[in-house]
């Protein structure tokens, strides 16, 4: 029978407690993860990290380490056991109970257990109920936990996840389809209180924590523009990647077709934008949150929350069928009503831009309102002598020229390399600008005149007008070095 005497030699060599107290050192108190290890280190075997710590047998790193799940989550009670600390390894004799798991997962078991490198854990919760083979091959890493939907946390890898491996996602951050390893995972979250109920992401240059509050979507948004700038993602990364290609997949920022992605810090901080509007990053674009719906992946391109068909291979003239291809645009826009799709794509039914032959190429306008409201709109009536009367030798004497310009192509270079038709984000600058009249392009080097009397017009200033053909207006086509004189869009009077 052991005395305490004992007890006390074994707590001087084990700095664990004596007797059945319950204090923070007690041999029998319940142990968080440091309270195991002051025992089962690199000193005392055996020291789970090591002893299953690489290749298959990682398990543990993945859980302590990775996941900071306390040992006690699946071995509770055992420290109270009569059978542990008596100085055999009691993972050869599956009589002996190591595994038990704690009310966390009520239906957890431990099963298919014959002696040394066997087990099952089956029915655990954290693992969306799966039976999953301790020492097996099977799923690993983040996908462990992440492949199913565990309490709210929708699954986020495998078929229905975000990524590669779910074929109806059309867009997302890591390429390929597969699913991204660990390391590409821990480019962006920041791991030292993983599950502790809060997504902590990584700023991109300093590697500091960054807290996400579903309920304030803009709390994402330090995150994403402390990659989404001028020195891309500047902290060390796990993954092998570098700061202009951090996840180590072959997508390099900064270069076609990803130019843009090292811009949209400083677009966002520019004078006119969606910013100044309230919206931020992630959302369902709808008002007051954002256009991208996930930092993973999403079903539309973009990693957007509804669709924007890029590229757009339609060439018809728009009608109302075209809808669905800017549902992103028009569904936040229904709330703003002076760029409702009414107001940008109207006209007066009967009136000169509805009845004028050549506008929409004899289409009736799409959406019939009381009076043209867009101010892209053009008189061509080539009589006036004026500079800005551009005579009709391309278009007609009266044009909507958001009607006329969208789906002409293919006559655009979606991401400067896939030739689409013209669409929004071809002439407008999403993420910001510093032009007032429309926040398109500041290389268009738009702007509104006055004319004669109470004439106003819009112009082109970009010089020469052949530079509309790089990035990032791309024009495949380029109307305007060719057909220099269409750079006026003569909208005041409107002469409906």
């Amino acid at each position: 029978m052991k005395t305490c005497f004992t007890w006390s030699l074994l707590a001087l060599l084990f700095a664990a407690g004596c007797d059945s107290g319950r204090g923070p050192d007690s041999l029998f108190a319940p142990k968080s993860t440091s309270g195991c290890m002051t025992c089962h280190n690199s000193t005392i075997a055996p020291d789970p990290l090591v002893t299953n710590g690489s290749g298959t047998y990682g398990k543990h790193i993945s859980h302590v380490q990775s996941g900071g799940i306390p040992c006690e989550r699946c071995h509770y009670t055992y420290s109270q056991l009569v059978t542990h600390m008596n100085g055999t390894l009691d993972t050869g004799y599956p009589a002996v109970l190591i595994v038990y798991f704690d009310s966390t997962n009520p239906s957890g078991a431990w099963i298919n257990d014959t002696g040394p490198g066997t087990g099952t854990c089956s029915s655990v919760s954290c693992h969306g109920g799966y039976s999953l083979d301790w020492y097996g091959t099977g799923v690993s890493g983040c996908a462990a936990c992440h492949f199913a939907q565990m309490g709210s946390r929708r699954p986020v890898l495998g078929a229905n996840g975000d990524f590669g491996a779910n074929p109806a996602m059309l867009s997302h951050h890591v390429s390929g389809t597969a699913d991204p390893t660990p390391a590409q995972c821990q480019v962006c979250h920041e791991m030292t209180q993983h599950m502790g109920g809060t997504v902590r992401l990584k700023q991109a240059d300093t590697g500091a924590a960054i807290a996400y509050n579903p309920t304030s979507p803009n709390t994402l948004e330090p995150f994403c523009l402390s990659c989404h700038d001028a020195d891309s993602a500047v902290s060390t990364f796990t993954s092998g990647g570098t700061p202009t290609s951090p996840f180590n997949d072959g997508s390099t920022m900064g270069q076609v077709p990803h130019r843009a992605s090292i811009e949209i810090k400083d677009a966002w901080n520019k004078t006119y934008g969606h910013r100044q509007k309230g919206l931020t990053c992630i959302g369902d674009g709808t008002p007051n949150t954002g256009c991208h719906g996930s930092g993973h992946g999403t079903a539309n391109v973009g990693l957007l929350a509804r669709n924007l068909a890029l590229p757009n291979a339609k060439t018809n003239w728009y009608n109302v069928a075209d809808e669905p291809d800017y549902d992103l645009c028009f569904t936040c826009h229904a709330a703003y009503i002076t760029v409702s799709k009414e107001a940008i794509l109207g006209m007066k039914a009967g009136g000169n831009y509805a009845t004028d032959l050549f506008n929409n190429n004899g289409v009736l306008p799409a959406y019939a309102i009381a009076n043209i409201q867009t101010l892209f709109r053009d008189v061509n009536l080539g009589t006036t002598g004026k500079t800005y009367d551009d005579p009709v030798s391309f278009s007609s004497n009266h044009e909507n020229l958001h009607m006329y310009h969208l789906q002409i192509g293919p006559a655009w270079n979606y991401r400067d390399s896939i030739p689409s038709s013209i669409v929004c984000v071809s002439c407008h600058s999403v993420h910001g600008s510093n032009t007032q009249w429309g926040w398109v392009h500041d290389s268009l080097q738009f702007s509104h005149v006055t004319g004669s009397g109470s004439d106003q017009y819009g112009m082109i200033g970009a010089a020469p007008l052949s530079l509309l053909g790089n990035y990032p207006t791309s024009c495949t086509f380029n109307c305007h070095d060719v057909f220099g004189t269409t750079t006026h869009s003569w909208f005041e009077p409107s002469d409906e």
